[in-house]
């Protein structure tokens, strides 16, 4: 470990992007930090990948949500990248084994775009309810209702109503050119990251806190968690002590959900779709993939799943969810369209042992949490990442506000 401080002021656990801004911060105030991050590789839940196709492909997040409020969006274009804004509508949508007619497509976008607004007009008075009874009745409702798991990770019975109130929206869903993950590794690439060093127990009975890696044991001040609910809560880190039973409880009512993604890379021959173009294929019960067309104005499309139907499709093996969405593409625009497929790529985030899932959701009643979670322990032990926002989860700017929030919290203190 010859490029880290064995006895730093700060010790970060992971490097994603609420591990990079916090590091960033802190080394920026003259702090002297140490960043640990289990894979080989830096951006965590962020990582543009820019070998599979000649396009680059996020492969976790890729959009600047709440763009007009977004730091990211206005970082992004200091460093002379182009921001795509073309609002995403439905064209074609399959539900109940047909395609549905143009009027009934925009029924079911006006749904879909009106529903939260109820979800979280309803949710923002009854704090125990879960969306899935907050959701409006409807003849789309049935099919709807599983974009809730694609936006927060979680189906829409197990996700809380008065979480999905409390979420900072404005207009602006909007993509960066080269890749949301490729952005955040340029913005941090001066902070130092010791690769492929996982955490394996933190103590902080004593002064001060420790940090055991397979690389050794370093001693800070202070440490940072950024780490997923799902790993906190599958205990790859061991606490000594343990954690208090609110933090604990805190972790068990975020579970960390899951989104996966299908890349699909177009022959530019296929001149059908357009960027902004949207569809759904709901095949039956949870059996539900959407697919946004033309990424960065080009021919890179994605197809989504989500919830416990992608839970089941990534158990099933390499390869189901890509299945999945060839045969919902064949659905849709018939059997041809496979010729100008010219490659796939999923990911599988639950499958990932320093993620365990995608981002996390309150559990009805649990909305609370996600400020429990955020609290420091004892002044030495400090939590970020997309978990503890309440305002910004599941969003990568919700991961980068909460790593610049907890340096800060440090940074006062440390004065």
């Amino acid at each position: 470990m010859k490029s880290l401080p064995q006895n730093p002021d700060v010790i970060v656990v992971g490097a994603g992007t609420a591990g990079l801004s916090a590091a960033k911060t802190l080394i920026d105030a003259g702090l002297e930090v140490a960043v640990l991050e289990a894979d080989q590789y830096v951006g965590g839940r962020c990582i543009t990948d820019t070998d599979v196709f000649e396009l680059p492909f996020d492969r976790g997040g890729s959009w600047l949500h709440s763009a007009e409020i977004n730091p990211l969006a206005d970082i992004a274009l200091d460093n002379g990248l182009n921001l795509h804004k073309k609002r995403w509508y439905w064209e074609k949508t399959f539900i109940n084994n047909r395609l549905l007619d143009e009027q009934e497509v925009s029924d079911y976008g006006r749904y879909n775009y009106g529903m939260w607004d109820i979800i979280n007009e309803i949710g923002a008075e009854n704090t125990e309810i879960s969306i899935e009874n907050a959701l409006p009745e409807s003849r789309w409702k049935e099919t709807a209702k599983h974009w809730v798991p694609q936006m927060l990770g979680g189906d829409s019975d197990v996700t809380s109503a008065a979480d999905s109130s409390r979420y900072a929206d404005t207009e602006g869903d909007w993509l960066v050119s080269g890749g949301l993950g490729a952005l955040i590794a340029s913005i941090h690439s001066d902070v130092g990251v010791e690769l492929d060093c996982p955490v394996t127990s933190i103590d902080y009975s004593g002064d001060g806190v420790t940090a055991v890696t397979p690389k050794g044991t370093l001693r800070a001040k202070y440490l940072v968690v950024t780490v997923s609910t799902g790993v906190l809560a599958a205990e790859k880190i061991k606490f000594t002590p343990s954690l208090p039973d609110e933090k604990l409880r805190s972790i068990s009512q975020l579970p960390n959900g899951l989104l996966n993604k299908i890349g699909l890379d177009f022959d530019p021959a296929w001149k059908e779709v357009h960027e902004g173009y949207m569809a759904d294929y709901h095949k039956q019960g949870e059996e539900f993939c959407s697919y946004l067309f033309g990424f960065y104005d080009t021919s890179l499309a994605v197809g989504f799943v989500s919830g416990r139907f992608a839970d089941l499709l990534e158990k099933e093996g390499d390869g189901s969810a890509t299945d999945f969405c060839l045969q919902g593409l064949k659905t849709l625009f018939g059997n041809d369209v496979i010729k100008y497929v010219r490659g796939t790529t999923e990911t599988a985030w639950r499958s990932n042992p320093n993620t365990i899932g995608a981002y996390s959701y309150a559990s009805p009643g649990c909305a609370d949490a996600r400020k429990t979670l955020a609290q420091s322990i004892n002044d030495c032990i400090f939590f970020a990442g997309e978990a503890t926002m309440p305002n910004a989860f599941a969003t990568v700017h919700g991961a980068y506000l909460s790593g610049k929030d907890v340096a800060q919290e440090i940074i006062d203190m440390h004065s």
